[in-house]
Parts: C-alpha cells; structure tokens; sequence
C-alpha cells in the first residue's frame, strides 16, 4: 500500500533569449525567471497546490520621492482532484502585482487518453 499522503516541490527557471526583460537574472542575450512550487496530494486523488513566479524589481509607486525599487512578483493557490483518467484543476491567481492586484479564477480539465499497455510502461 502506497503514502497517503505526499508533498512534492518544485522550482524552475523560465529562461528567454529575446532581449533584457524585467527579471531576477537580467542580460541582454539572456534572461531568467525563477518560478517555486509546492503540491500536496491525497492518495493521488486529492491536491492542494501553492506557488510564486513573475519576480520583478519595480518603482514603488507609493514613495514616488525617492525613486526606491521594490520586488513584486505573483502568488498562486490552487486545489484538483483526479478520478481515472481525468483531472480537473482550479487556481486562484494574481495576474498583476501587490499595489494593483488583478485576480483571476483559472479552472482546466485534463484527460489522459493512453491505452492500459502505454500507462504500464511509464511506470515501470
């Protein structure tokens, strides 16, 4: 009998080579974005997820005196459940930043189409 319960963690670096960007990691030829994850599951039924991406250093409009930077980026939650083959997801996401949040409401809806034979091969 598998864990009940599991937590998993993820971290990824979007990297792009169109030019400067407003990044952690800012150059001309490269840029890079750190993105942070968390995921905890139930019987690989059940999922409550957290995240953060969008790092950037802007203008504090609220001390527009002194010109001073601040970090902002954009939080995520989220929470699916999985029956069979199919998955179904919601997020709660802040598309802007912390002086002006934008708030969305993201739901998706996975199906997984491989046959039995092909499922077994992926876990062996």
């Amino acid at each position: 009998m598998g864990r009940k319960l599991n937590l998993l963690a993820e971290g990824d670096l979007d990297v792009t080579f169109d030019g400067r960007r407003n990044t952690v990691i800012s150059t001309k030829p490269v840029s890079i974005d750190p993105r942070l994850g968390l995921e905890l599951s139930y019987k690989d039924a059940f999922f409550v997820r957290a995240g953060v991406n969008n790092f950037q250093q802007v203008l504090d409009d609220r001390d527009t005196l002194n010109q001073r930077k601040i970090w902002i980026y954009q939080p995520s939650v989220g929470a699916g459940f999985k029956v069979g083959d199919v998955q179904i997801d919601y997020a709660f996401v802040n598309l802007a930043n912390q002086s002006y949040p934008l708030y969305t409401h993201v739901f998706s809806l996975r199906i997984d189409l491989r046959s039995k034979e092909e499922k077994k091969k992926q876990r062996r």
